[in-house]
Protein backbone atom coordinates (compact mmCIF):
# COMPACT_ATOMS: atom_id res chain seq x y z
CA UNK A 1 0.00 0.00 0.00
CA UNK A 2 1.26 3.47 -0.83
CA UNK A 3 0.69 6.47 1.38
CA UNK A 4 0.35 9.90 -0.19
CA UNK A 5 0.41 13.31 1.39
CA UNK A 6 -3.14 14.63 1.41
CA UNK A 7 -3.38 17.60 -0.94
CA UNK A 8 -5.47 20.66 -0.10
CA UNK A 9 -7.70 20.04 -3.11
CA UNK A 10 -8.27 16.42 -2.16
CA UNK A 11 -9.09 17.34 1.41
CA UNK A 12 -11.50 20.00 0.20
CA UNK A 13 -13.14 17.52 -2.15
CA UNK A 14 -13.57 15.04 0.68
CA UNK A 15 -15.07 17.70 2.95
CA UNK A 16 -17.46 18.85 0.25
CA UNK A 17 -18.51 15.32 -0.56
CA UNK A 18 -20.65 15.08 2.52
CA UNK A 19 -22.54 18.26 1.64
CA UNK A 20 -22.67 17.37 -2.06
CA UNK A 21 -24.21 13.97 -1.38
CA UNK A 22 -25.83 11.93 -4.08
CA UNK A 23 -29.10 13.22 -5.48
CA UNK A 24 -31.98 11.36 -3.89
CA UNK A 25 -34.04 8.89 -5.88
CA UNK A 26 -37.03 11.22 -5.47
CA UNK A 27 -35.04 14.16 -6.82
CA UNK A 28 -33.82 12.10 -9.76
CA UNK A 29 -37.38 11.06 -10.58
CA UNK A 30 -38.53 14.70 -10.53
CA UNK A 31 -35.85 15.55 -13.11
CA UNK A 32 -36.77 12.69 -15.46
CA UNK A 33 -37.98 13.82 -18.89
CA UNK A 34 -40.07 11.27 -20.80
CA UNK A 35 -39.14 12.92 -24.12
CA UNK A 36 -35.52 11.82 -23.53
CA UNK A 37 -36.59 8.17 -23.32
CA UNK A 38 -36.77 6.24 -26.57
CA UNK A 39 -37.25 2.73 -27.83
CA UNK A 40 -34.82 -0.07 -28.60
CA UNK A 41 -31.29 -0.44 -27.25
CA UNK A 42 -27.75 -0.09 -28.52
CA UNK A 43 -27.51 0.60 -32.25
CA UNK A 44 -31.32 0.26 -32.51
CA UNK A 45 -32.03 2.96 -29.89
CA UNK A 46 -34.16 5.83 -31.18
CA UNK A 47 -34.86 8.99 -29.17
CA UNK A 48 -36.98 11.68 -30.82
CA UNK A 49 -35.79 14.58 -28.64
CA UNK A 50 -32.35 16.12 -29.20
CA UNK A 51 -30.05 15.29 -26.28
CA UNK A 52 -28.32 18.36 -24.77
CA UNK A 53 -24.66 18.01 -23.77
CA UNK A 54 -22.44 20.63 -22.14
CA UNK A 55 -18.71 20.94 -22.77
CA UNK A 56 -16.71 23.23 -20.48
CA UNK A 57 -13.18 23.64 -21.82
CA UNK A 58 -10.22 26.00 -21.64
CA UNK A 59 -10.49 27.47 -25.13
CA UNK A 60 -8.48 30.60 -24.40
CA UNK A 61 -5.58 31.63 -22.15
CA UNK A 62 -2.99 29.25 -20.64
CA UNK A 63 -4.62 25.85 -21.25
CA UNK A 64 -6.03 26.63 -24.70
CA UNK A 65 -3.31 24.43 -26.22
CA UNK A 66 -5.29 21.47 -24.86
CA UNK A 67 -8.83 22.85 -24.84
CA UNK A 68 -9.02 23.52 -28.55
CA UNK A 69 -7.93 19.97 -29.37
CA UNK A 70 -10.59 18.75 -26.94
CA UNK A 71 -13.31 20.83 -28.59
CA UNK A 72 -12.39 19.42 -31.98
CA UNK A 73 -12.37 15.84 -30.69
CA UNK A 74 -15.83 16.25 -29.14
CA UNK A 75 -17.19 17.99 -32.22
CA UNK A 76 -15.97 15.29 -34.59
CA UNK A 77 -17.28 12.44 -32.43
CA UNK A 78 -20.79 13.83 -32.11
CA UNK A 79 -20.88 14.64 -35.84
CA UNK A 80 -20.17 10.95 -36.49
CA UNK A 81 -22.69 9.77 -33.89
CA UNK A 82 -25.42 12.09 -35.20
CA UNK A 83 -24.76 10.92 -38.76
CA UNK A 84 -25.23 7.29 -37.64
CA UNK A 85 -28.81 8.11 -36.61
CA UNK A 86 -31.13 7.07 -33.83
CA UNK A 87 -29.92 9.61 -31.28
CA UNK A 88 -29.01 13.21 -32.01
CA UNK A 89 -26.87 15.33 -29.69
CA UNK A 90 -26.48 19.09 -29.46
CA UNK A 91 -23.37 20.31 -27.66
CA UNK A 92 -23.11 23.67 -25.93
CA UNK A 93 -19.48 24.76 -25.60
CA UNK A 94 -18.41 27.08 -22.79
CA UNK A 95 -14.94 28.62 -22.51
CA UNK A 96 -13.69 28.76 -18.93
CA UNK A 97 -10.73 30.90 -20.04
CA UNK A 98 -8.41 28.77 -17.89
CA UNK A 99 -9.92 30.52 -14.87
CA UNK A 100 -11.55 28.91 -11.86
CA UNK A 101 -14.11 31.70 -11.57
CA UNK A 102 -15.11 31.35 -15.23
CA UNK A 103 -15.16 27.55 -14.99
CA UNK A 104 -17.59 27.69 -12.06
CA UNK A 105 -19.81 30.13 -14.01
CA UNK A 106 -19.68 27.91 -17.10
CA UNK A 107 -20.75 24.83 -15.13
CA UNK A 108 -23.62 26.78 -13.61
CA UNK A 109 -24.76 27.84 -17.10
CA UNK A 110 -24.86 24.38 -18.64
CA UNK A 111 -26.42 22.83 -15.52
CA UNK A 112 -29.12 25.42 -14.82
CA UNK A 113 -29.67 27.37 -18.04
CA UNK A 114 -29.11 24.65 -20.64
CA UNK A 115 -30.29 21.74 -18.44
CA UNK A 116 -27.85 19.39 -20.12
CA UNK A 117 -28.04 15.64 -19.74
CA UNK A 118 -24.27 15.32 -19.22
CA UNK A 119 -21.14 17.45 -19.10
CA UNK A 120 -17.69 16.90 -20.64
CA UNK A 121 -14.74 18.74 -19.07
CA UNK A 122 -13.16 20.82 -17.65
CA UNK A 123 -9.65 20.84 -19.09
CA UNK A 124 -7.74 21.23 -15.81
CA UNK A 125 -7.86 19.11 -12.67
CA UNK A 126 -7.46 22.14 -10.44
CA UNK A 127 -10.80 23.48 -11.66
CA UNK A 128 -12.49 20.09 -11.51
CA UNK A 129 -12.00 19.86 -7.75
CA UNK A 130 -14.38 22.83 -7.41
CA UNK A 131 -16.70 22.54 -10.41
CA UNK A 132 -17.38 18.84 -9.93
CA UNK A 133 -19.01 19.51 -6.58
CA UNK A 134 -21.61 21.53 -8.55
CA UNK A 135 -22.18 18.62 -10.93
CA UNK A 136 -22.49 16.27 -7.98
CA UNK A 137 -24.95 18.48 -6.12
CA UNK A 138 -27.10 18.92 -9.23
CA UNK A 139 -26.95 15.23 -10.16
CA UNK A 140 -25.41 15.80 -13.59
CA UNK A 141 -23.10 13.02 -14.87
CA UNK A 142 -19.78 14.60 -15.78
CA UNK A 143 -16.91 13.02 -17.70
CA UNK A 144 -13.40 14.39 -17.29
CA UNK A 145 -11.15 14.17 -20.34
CA UNK A 146 -7.87 15.44 -18.89
CA UNK A 147 -8.61 15.47 -15.17
CA UNK A 148 -5.81 13.09 -14.22
CA UNK A 149 -5.05 14.21 -10.66
CA UNK A 150 -5.43 11.93 -7.67
CA UNK A 151 -8.84 12.17 -5.94
CA UNK A 152 -11.05 13.22 -8.86
CA UNK A 153 -13.50 10.26 -8.90
CA UNK A 154 -13.87 10.41 -5.12
CA UNK A 155 -15.75 13.71 -5.45
CA UNK A 156 -18.98 11.81 -6.05
CA UNK A 157 -20.92 9.15 -7.90
CA UNK A 158 -21.83 11.45 -10.80
CA UNK A 159 -18.15 12.08 -11.56
CA UNK A 160 -16.29 9.97 -14.13
CA UNK A 161 -13.14 10.34 -16.15
CA UNK A 162 -12.02 9.04 -19.52
CA UNK A 163 -8.53 10.29 -18.77
CA UNK A 164 -5.86 7.94 -17.52
CA UNK A 165 -4.79 8.96 -13.98
CA UNK A 166 -1.35 10.53 -13.81
CA UNK A 167 -0.27 7.96 -11.24
CA UNK A 168 -1.04 5.14 -13.70
CA UNK A 169 0.82 6.83 -16.56
CA UNK A 170 3.86 7.50 -14.38
CA UNK A 171 3.77 3.96 -13.01
CA UNK A 172 4.20 2.81 -16.61
CA UNK A 173 6.66 5.38 -17.97
CA UNK A 174 9.27 5.23 -15.19
CA UNK A 175 9.67 1.41 -15.25
CA UNK A 176 9.73 1.46 -19.07
CA UNK A 177 12.45 4.12 -19.05
CA UNK A 178 14.40 2.12 -16.48
CA UNK A 179 14.19 -1.09 -18.50
CA UNK A 180 14.94 0.49 -21.87
CA UNK A 181 17.60 3.00 -20.85
CA UNK A 182 19.13 1.28 -17.83
CA UNK A 183 18.28 4.08 -15.41
CA UNK A 184 19.71 3.62 -11.90
CA UNK A 185 19.74 7.12 -10.43
CA UNK A 186 17.80 10.30 -11.20
CA UNK A 187 17.19 13.92 -10.40
CA UNK A 188 13.60 14.91 -9.60
CA UNK A 189 12.36 18.45 -10.24
CA UNK A 190 8.78 19.41 -9.43
CA UNK A 191 6.39 22.34 -9.06
CA UNK A 192 5.50 22.39 -5.36
CA UNK A 193 2.97 25.23 -5.70
CA UNK A 194 0.48 23.39 -7.91
CA UNK A 195 -1.82 20.68 -6.51
CA UNK A 196 -1.61 18.53 -9.64
CA UNK A 197 2.17 18.60 -10.06
CA UNK A 198 2.78 18.16 -6.34
CA UNK A 199 0.51 15.09 -6.36
CA UNK A 200 2.39 13.74 -9.38
CA UNK A 201 5.66 14.27 -7.51
CA UNK A 202 4.41 12.03 -4.71
CA UNK A 203 3.60 9.33 -7.25
CA UNK A 204 6.98 9.73 -8.94
CA UNK A 205 8.92 9.23 -5.74
CA UNK A 206 6.84 6.18 -4.81
CA UNK A 207 7.34 4.56 -8.21
CA UNK A 208 11.07 5.32 -8.17
CA UNK A 209 11.35 3.69 -4.74
CA UNK A 210 9.41 0.64 -5.91
CA UNK A 211 11.73 0.33 -8.91
CA UNK A 212 14.87 0.68 -6.80
CA UNK A 213 15.94 3.86 -8.59
CA UNK A 214 17.96 6.23 -6.41
CA UNK A 215 16.98 9.90 -6.22
CA UNK A 216 20.27 11.80 -5.91
CA UNK A 217 18.84 15.28 -6.55
CA UNK A 218 15.41 16.58 -5.45
CA UNK A 219 14.60 20.21 -6.27
CA UNK A 220 11.36 22.18 -6.28
CA UNK A 221 10.19 25.36 -7.98
CA UNK A 222 6.91 27.28 -8.19
CA UNK A 223 4.33 27.97 -10.87
CA UNK A 224 5.35 31.07 -12.82
CA UNK A 225 9.10 30.61 -12.35
CA UNK A 226 11.16 31.21 -15.47
CA UNK A 227 14.74 30.84 -14.22
CA UNK A 228 15.73 27.31 -13.21
CA UNK A 229 19.50 27.79 -13.09
CA UNK A 230 19.73 27.07 -9.34
CA UNK A 231 17.89 23.76 -9.63
CA UNK A 232 19.69 22.71 -12.81
CA UNK A 233 23.11 23.50 -11.35
CA UNK A 234 22.42 20.82 -8.72
CA UNK A 235 21.67 18.39 -11.55
CA UNK A 236 24.94 19.31 -13.27
CA UNK A 237 26.90 18.62 -10.08
CA UNK A 238 25.68 15.03 -10.01
CA UNK A 239 25.85 12.31 -12.61
CA UNK A 240 22.27 11.19 -13.19
CA UNK A 241 20.84 8.76 -15.70
CA UNK A 242 17.62 10.73 -16.15
CA UNK A 243 15.72 13.81 -15.05
CA UNK A 244 12.18 13.21 -13.74
CA UNK A 245 10.02 16.31 -14.19
CA UNK A 246 6.61 17.24 -12.79
CA UNK A 247 5.61 20.61 -14.23
CA UNK A 248 2.84 22.43 -16.05
CA UNK A 249 3.43 23.35 -19.71
CA UNK A 250 4.31 26.97 -18.87
CA UNK A 251 7.26 25.87 -16.77
CA UNK A 252 8.15 22.75 -18.76
CA UNK A 253 9.24 24.66 -21.87
CA UNK A 254 11.78 27.03 -20.27
CA UNK A 255 13.03 24.36 -17.85
CA UNK A 256 13.73 21.78 -20.54
CA UNK A 257 15.27 24.37 -22.86
CA UNK A 258 17.54 25.66 -20.10
CA UNK A 259 18.58 22.11 -19.21
CA UNK A 260 19.58 21.40 -22.79
CA UNK A 261 21.33 24.77 -23.15
CA UNK A 262 23.40 23.91 -20.06
CA UNK A 263 24.49 20.68 -21.69
CA UNK A 264 22.31 18.36 -19.61
CA UNK A 265 21.68 15.54 -22.09
CA UNK A 266 20.06 13.01 -19.75
CA UNK A 267 16.67 11.64 -20.84
CA UNK A 268 13.76 13.53 -19.30
CA UNK A 269 10.69 11.62 -18.09
CA UNK A 270 7.55 13.65 -17.46
CA UNK A 271 3.81 13.69 -17.02
CA UNK A 272 0.84 14.84 -19.06
CA UNK A 273 2.41 18.20 -19.93
CA UNK A 274 4.57 16.32 -22.43
CA UNK A 275 1.56 14.85 -24.26
CA UNK A 276 0.98 17.67 -26.72
CA UNK A 277 2.50 18.42 -30.13
CA UNK A 278 2.09 22.10 -29.22
CA UNK A 279 4.61 21.66 -26.41
CA UNK A 280 6.90 19.63 -28.66
CA UNK A 281 6.76 22.42 -31.21
CA UNK A 282 7.56 25.03 -28.57
CA UNK A 283 10.55 23.00 -27.37
CA UNK A 284 11.85 22.38 -30.90
CA UNK A 285 15.10 20.37 -30.77
CA UNK A 286 15.02 20.35 -26.95
CA UNK A 287 12.10 17.91 -27.07
CA UNK A 288 14.32 15.12 -28.40
CA UNK A 289 14.30 12.13 -26.05
CA UNK A 290 11.45 13.24 -23.79
CA UNK A 291 9.58 10.22 -22.37
CA UNK A 292 5.95 10.23 -21.31
CA UNK A 293 3.24 7.73 -20.39
CA UNK A 294 -0.26 8.42 -21.58
CA UNK A 295 -3.66 7.22 -22.72
CA UNK A 296 -3.21 7.36 -26.49
CA UNK A 297 -0.63 6.95 -29.20
CA UNK A 298 -0.87 7.72 -32.90
CA UNK A 299 1.24 4.61 -33.43
CA UNK A 300 -1.16 2.32 -31.57
CA UNK A 301 -3.04 -0.30 -33.55
CA UNK A 302 -6.33 0.24 -31.72
CA UNK A 303 -9.81 -0.01 -33.21
CA UNK A 304 -10.58 2.96 -35.45
CA UNK A 305 -7.37 4.82 -34.58
CA UNK A 306 -6.07 5.10 -38.14
CA UNK A 307 -9.43 6.40 -39.39
CA UNK A 308 -9.66 8.83 -36.47
CA UNK A 309 -6.25 10.29 -37.27
CA UNK A 310 -6.99 10.55 -41.00
CA UNK A 311 -10.44 12.10 -40.55
CA UNK A 312 -9.30 14.51 -37.87
CA UNK A 313 -6.31 15.65 -39.93
CA UNK A 314 -8.51 16.21 -42.97
CA UNK A 315 -11.16 18.12 -41.03
CA UNK A 316 -8.89 20.33 -38.90
CA UNK A 317 -5.75 20.48 -41.04
CA UNK A 318 -3.54 19.18 -38.22
CA UNK A 319 -2.91 15.83 -36.57
CA UNK A 320 -4.80 15.00 -33.36
CA UNK A 321 -3.16 14.62 -29.97
CA UNK A 322 -4.01 12.78 -26.76
CA UNK A 323 -6.35 15.58 -25.64
CA UNK A 324 -8.39 15.25 -28.83
CA UNK A 325 -8.41 11.45 -28.59
CA UNK A 326 -9.66 11.37 -25.00
CA UNK A 327 -12.36 13.96 -25.74
CA UNK A 328 -13.46 12.01 -28.81
CA UNK A 329 -13.68 8.83 -26.73
CA UNK A 330 -15.69 10.54 -23.98
CA UNK A 331 -18.40 11.47 -26.47
CA UNK A 332 -18.70 7.84 -27.53
CA UNK A 333 -18.81 6.69 -23.89
CA UNK A 334 -21.73 9.03 -23.20
CA UNK A 335 -23.52 7.73 -26.29
CA UNK A 336 -22.86 4.16 -25.13
CA UNK A 337 -24.44 5.00 -21.76
CA UNK A 338 -27.46 6.64 -23.39
CA UNK A 339 -28.09 3.72 -25.74
CA UNK A 340 -27.79 1.09 -22.98
CA UNK A 341 -31.38 1.81 -21.84
CA UNK A 342 -32.23 4.26 -24.63
CA UNK A 343 -32.59 6.91 -21.92
CA UNK A 344 -30.83 10.28 -22.02
CA UNK A 345 -31.92 11.44 -18.59
CA UNK A 346 -29.17 12.30 -16.14
CA UNK A 347 -29.77 9.45 -13.74
CA UNK A 348 -29.84 6.82 -16.48
CA UNK A 349 -26.62 8.13 -18.03
CA UNK A 350 -24.92 8.10 -14.63
CA UNK A 351 -25.99 4.54 -13.89
CA UNK A 352 -24.89 3.23 -17.29
CA UNK A 353 -21.58 5.09 -17.47
CA UNK A 354 -20.53 3.18 -14.36
CA UNK A 355 -21.19 -0.15 -16.06
CA UNK A 356 -19.15 0.25 -19.26
CA UNK A 357 -16.77 -2.68 -19.59
CA UNK A 358 -14.05 -3.10 -22.22
CA UNK A 359 -15.53 -0.55 -24.62
CA UNK A 360 -13.56 -0.87 -27.85
CA UNK A 361 -12.15 2.62 -28.48
CA UNK A 362 -9.26 4.38 -30.18
CA UNK A 363 -7.62 4.38 -26.73
CA UNK A 364 -7.91 0.59 -26.69
CA UNK A 365 -10.38 -1.35 -24.48
CA UNK A 366 -11.63 1.08 -21.85
CA UNK A 367 -13.86 0.56 -18.80
CA UNK A 368 -15.62 2.94 -16.42
CA UNK A 369 -16.34 1.72 -12.92
CA UNK A 370 -19.29 2.68 -10.76
CA UNK A 371 -16.91 4.79 -8.68
CA UNK A 372 -16.05 6.83 -11.79
CA UNK A 373 -12.52 5.56 -12.35
CA UNK A 374 -11.25 4.60 -15.79
CA UNK A 375 -9.29 1.45 -16.58
CA UNK A 376 -7.13 1.10 -19.68
CA UNK A 377 -3.60 0.13 -20.64
CA UNK A 378 -1.21 3.11 -20.88
CA UNK A 379 1.18 3.79 -23.76
CA UNK A 380 4.76 4.91 -23.11
CA UNK A 381 6.24 7.13 -25.80
CA UNK A 382 9.54 8.83 -26.55
CA UNK A 383 9.97 11.85 -28.81
CA UNK A 384 12.25 11.16 -31.75
CA UNK A 385 12.85 13.75 -34.47
CA UNK A 386 9.87 15.74 -33.20
CA UNK A 387 7.48 12.75 -33.34
CA UNK A 388 5.90 10.61 -30.63
CA UNK A 389 7.13 7.03 -30.97
CA UNK A 390 6.24 4.03 -28.81
CA UNK A 391 9.05 3.25 -26.39
CA UNK A 392 9.95 -0.39 -26.84
CA UNK A 393 11.34 -2.06 -23.76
Amino acid sequence: MRFYRTSGALAAAAALLASAACVSEEGAAEQSDDTLVGSGTGADCTIEETVPIGAVLSLTEAAAFAGEYQREGIEMAFEEINAAGGVEYEVTYEDDKTSLEDSVAAFEKVIDRDEVSAIIGPTLSNMAFTTYTDSQSAGVPTVGISTTAEGIPEIGDYIFRASLPEEVALAASIPAAKETLGIENVAVLYDSADEFTDSAFNTMTDVLADEGVEVVVEESFETGDTDFSAQLSKVQQNEVDALILSALPGETVPLVKQARDLGIESPIVGGNAFNSPVLVGALEDASEGLIVGGAWSAAADTTGNADFIADYTEQYDRAPDQFAAQAYTAAYLIDEAVRADCDANREAIKDNLGQILEFDSILGPISLAEDGEVTQEPFVQIIRSGEFTLLEG
